[in-house]
């Protein structure tokens, strides 16, 4: 974890398994789609699908 990683909300955190708990607990659609799109872990983006598809229904 870097530093600066405590200074930032933990879904643009540096550790992926950090980012995935966020996305885990986010209601924000808007949010979970930006991280869909732009997020660099595959396995993340996976799971903001999931969890947008789970407050879509």
């Amino acid at each position: 974890m870097k530093f600066s990683d405590f200074f930032i909300p933990k879904i643009a955190r540096s550790d992926p398994k950090v980012r995935e708990q966020a996305v885990l607990e986010c209601q924000d659609k808007d949010l979970l789609k930006r991280v869909i799109q732009h997020d660099k872990d595959e396995h993340v983006r996976q799971v903001a699908k999931q969890r947008l598809d789970a407050l879509s229904a």
